[in-house]
């Protein structure tokens, strides 16, 4: 058949090794009729995939997340691919109602099609300002998608980004691609999700099919299409008003403790609770929130009110129960206030006066209830004053290093643009996060030679001198706007009658040549789809979004500049926090936004501070623990000098590089926190050996002895004395060498971990068994970690998860791995991994797995009575005794071969 696309498309580049590699497999990938493709952002997946297009040859559909998205394709094949002389309104079309060749629509344009939907269509989420959003009208209330696709003789889709979408949205999709039957598929994603249900996941794959290719970010540096570039966290301390706000609400947090301990009538009210008189009565209800089962023992315990001891049983603890803390006396009050309210035997009135106590303190939001103020610190920490501070030190430090150089991009969730009228003025500026204060406080307080600009949907302020290349490029783009000083500040605002992206395109290209070298601009505007590879600093000023949308706007830095090839990328990250040390913790707890930014690390991979590896997670950057803001701002230092040193920066690349040898594929590790590592248990391990070791030797010489005198003497005894002591040994050697097994918390898991990637082998659950296999890491006897070697990205991430699950906090499984308290050992439970517990079958294959490293374990049903009072035992031991903390997981770039 020929190619329709002969004379009209051709790649007027070169492809790099990765996007060979991908384009050289792409026949032997599509035997399915599918090809999908995980590539990081700024890999050129775009482009790769109109290769792949224009190599089928037949007329296509491309599907993307999002008008503007849609667009960047169209622009994409016509610089990079149209032929000289070839018009584009020939072969491409943006409208559903006119296909042609090649179609680019949005998903929601889809949706709204198969829907007969009229009236507009937007960009953006719902975080997203109105006036952020790019739209556009349609009208297919007389449209019949299916007979126009039909006609259009459309023989390939191409999804782009397709899990990410609304979930009516993604219906449509499926029905759409159920009814065309024979179509080619081409799917691209930067973030598949992997974190999905075995549910969601199947759909997913169902639809796009298996991954083909993974194209990493440390592959895409070592291929030279991405810059080296780090991560960087300056952190702030709240602001003096912050402090007062955070003062006032631990003040009322000690007032309201001081009242409910001190005072007897909570006291009297708990001991109300009908489970304390009738234990078996209630240890089913107690199941459903072992939490709270245990923060009532706990607040009895404190307040000596007596409780039955089988519930201490019950709870499975030997001896006391943890002290009480304002989070258990939290989980108290909420069963106390709503969840368990009808078991206590007291008045409406009392309850009511208590709540109205709690409100009044702001200790109950929503009918949750927080004597700790977390959430309120948080949402105030988030959005702390002093994170424009931070910013203006920034901004200033990566002028200081880079001069005429810079280019930095600040993004924001929102415009403010109700603070405009304030730019140029002399009144104060409330320091809140947003382009318009951000730009002003920049403006006021910043050195000499930063040019700012300020770019969002309405708002849009550049220095009065571009006036003359601004007109220029306007009318390139035939645009028209005018430029209006504002005040005597030397900026003006910029009001311009065309469409978003062409302005977009206008001020980019401002910035590129150095006119703007600081520019400030709102996420929705910016973010996802927007290309500027002049940007060599980012500051994410961004404190809501998702993870796919903070690793989008991150991309936007680490593509390489062909105007710059020696290009470097800093990621600066912003941090409120505010330490706090209780009792004898061995570290300070940061509270604030700290956690979030966490959560986006698992994911960042990069050069680690410690070694020459590269990795996710914040441990990477080797952050010294600080408890006051003298330390913290040594640490801000560090940042910035870290920050200056780029050429130390590309070194410290180049090195970790070299250490990965051959092909590159990146392992999940599920590592053990360092501080939960017990270094008793290697030495009573070794203890045990060496004893074993003088046992089995004792035994094996008087064996033999005994053998020598029977064969010498003839006697009976000391034959029969021989045999038992040789068959001792026999006995000792089996459980000896079981304890060698176990000896060190490395052979412990690696002969776990092969378990687990044994039993999903079994069950079905890897896409490719026959090259995986369990990797265990340790130094100098300590486990860091375990990782599934071989295999797709998918079945390492189903081995990490089901580690998790294993080593976790104990929810509700359907079934427990339990073994029976015996003599001298207590009982011991794991959570029998989701994928496993859906069926008995898949448990007992797991069980199986399991006995034969562990030995005498079983699984339970928890759905029975017996169960249930089980999974009680089970769930309160992990909650109150902490004995089973999660596996800390980590992705790590290394050789196909090491």
């Amino acid at each position: 058949m020929k190619n329709i696309y002969e004379d009209t498309l051709q790649f007027r580049g070169s492809w790099r090794d990765y996007q060979d590699r991908v384009l050289q497999n792409s026949q032997k990938y599509l035997a399915d009729g599918k090809l999908h493709i995980v590539a990081a952002p700024g890999s050129g997946k775009t482009t790769l995939g109109i290769e792949l297009l224009r190599r089928l040859g037949e007329p296509c559909l491309i599907l993307s997340p999002s008008i503007t998205i849609r667009q960047q394709w169209l622009e994409r094949i016509m610089e990079g691919f149209l032929l000289p002389g070839r018009e584009p309104e020939e072969l491409l079309s943006n409208d559903l109602r006119h296909m042609k060749c090649i179609t680019a629509i949005t998903y929601q344009a889809l949706y709204s099609a198969m829907k007969h939907y009229q009236g507009q269509l937007s960009d953006g989420d719902d975080e997203s300002e109105e006036d952020e959003r790019e739209s556009e009208a349609v009208d297919f209330r007389d449209f019949d998608i299916f007979d126009a696709v039909k006609a259009a003789g459309i023989k390939t889709i191409c999804l782009d980004e397709a899990h990410h979408l609304r979930s009516e949205w993604w219906k449509a999709l499926e029905t759409f691609m159920k009814e065309l039957k024979g179509m080619t598929v081409i799917a691209l994603t930067a973030t598949p999700p992997y974190d999905s249900t075995p549910g969601q996941w199947k759909r997913y794959i169902d639809l796009c099919g298996p991954i083909d290719e993974e194209i990493f970010t440390p592959e895409l540096v070592r291929e030279g299409s991405l810059c080296p570039h780090e991560d960087y966290i300056y952190f702030n301390w709240p602001s003096r008003e912050e402090l007062a706000e955070i003062e006032a609400y631990q003040k009322k947090e000690r007032e309201i403790w001081e009242k409910l301990l001190t005072g007897s009538r909570f006291t009297e009210m708990i001991a109300t609770h009908r489970g304390l008189r009738n234990p078996e009565e209630y240890s089913e209800k107690f199941l459903d929130d072992p939490k709270y089962f245990s923060a009532l023992l706990i607040f009895c315990q404190a307040q000596d009110i007596p409780f039955p001891s089988y519930l201490r049983e019950l709870i499975g603890t030997e001896g006391k129960l943890p002290k009480l803390t304002p989070e258990w006396l939290d989980a108290l009050l909420q069963g106390f206030l709503y969840d368990d309210a009808q078991s206590y035997e007291v008045t409406e009135g009392e309850r009511e006066e208590l709540l109205k106590e709690l409100k009044e303190a702001g200790c109950v939001y929503r009918k949750k209830v927080s004597l700790t103020h977390r959430d309120a610190m948080q949402k105030l920490l988030v959005k702390s004053r002093g994170k424009m501070e931070s910013i203006r030190r920034i901004v200033e430090a990566e002028h200081q290093s880079l001069g005429e150089e810079l280019r930095l991009l600040i993004l924001c969730d929102y415009i403010k643009k109700d603070k405009l009228p304030l730019v140029g003025t002399d009144q104060t500026l409330a320091a809140e996060i947003g382009a318009v204060p951000i730009f002003e406080y920049l403006r006021r307080e910043a050195g000499e030679g930063i040019r700012l600009g300020c770019l969002s949907g309405s708002v849009i302020l550049v220095p009065v001198d571009t006036k003359e290349k601004l007109e220029i490029l306007l009318q390139e783009k035939g645009c028209q706007g005018t430029l209006s000083p504002v005040r005597d500040t030397g900026y003006g605002q910029l009001k311009v009658k065309g469409k978003n992206t062409h302005v977009v395109a206008v001020i980019t290209e401002l910035f590129r040549q150095g006119q703007i070298n600081t520019l400030v601009g709102t996420k929705s505007l910016l973010g996802e789809g927007w290309d500027a590879p002049c940007i060599n600093s980012l500051i994410l000023a961004t404190y809501v979004g998702s993870f796919m949308l903070s690793n989008q706007m991150r991309g936007r830095t680490i593509r390489t500049d062909r105007d710059h090839p020696e290009k470097t990328g800093n990621i600066w990250h912003l941090a409120c926090i505010f330490p706090q040390k209780s009792g004898k913790t061995k570290h300070p707890d940061l509270s604030g936004d700290y956690e979030m930014l966490k959560r986006r690390f698992e994911s960042f991979l990069g050069v680690s501070w410690k070694d020459n590896v590269i990795e996710s997670g914040m441990e990477r950057l080797a952050i010294p623990e600080f408890d006051t803001k003298e330390k913290m701002e040594k640490v801000n230092q560090m940042m910035l000098r870290r920050a200056a040193d780029r050429d130390g920066l590309r070194a410290r690349w180049q090195e970790s590089l070299r250490e990965i040898h051959g092909g590159m594929e990146v392992q999940q590790v599920e590592a053990v926190p360092r501080e939960e590592e017990k270094t008793g248990f290697l030495f009573f391990n070794a203890l045990w050996y060496e004893i074993f070791s003088v046992v089995l030797a004792v035994m094996a010489g008087m064996g033999r002895m005994f053998v020598e005198a029977a064969y010498g003497t003839r006697s009976a005894l000391a034959a029969a004395l021989g045999l038992l002591m040789l068959a001792a040994c026999v006995l000792v050697a089996r459980y000896g060498i079981r304890l060698a097994r176990f000896s060190t918390p490395e052979r412990r898991m690696r002969r776990l971990s092969q378990a687990v990637a044994d039993a999903l082998a079994e069950t079905g659950e890897l896409e490719d068994p026959q090259h995986c296999r369990a990797q265990v890491e340790s130094v100098e006897g300590m486990l860091i970690g375990t990782w599934l070697k071989g295999g797709t990205m998918r079945d390492k991430t189903t081995f990490a998860a089901c580690m998790e699950e294993i080593w976790g906090v104990i929810d509700n499984p359907r079934y427990l791995l339990m073994r029976e308290k015996r003599r001298g050992r207590g009982e011991e439970y794991y959570s029998v991994p989701e994928i496993f517990g859906r069926q008995k079958e898949r448990a007992l294959v797991f069980e199986k797995h399991m006995r034969r490293v562990l030995g005498r374990y079983r699984v339970v049903y928890t759905r029975t009575p017996e169960g249930r009072k089980i999974l009680l035992r089970a769930r309160t031991r992990s909650f109150v005794n902490k004995n089973q903390s999660a596996l800390q997981g980590r992705k790590v770039a290394k050789g196909k071969y090491e």
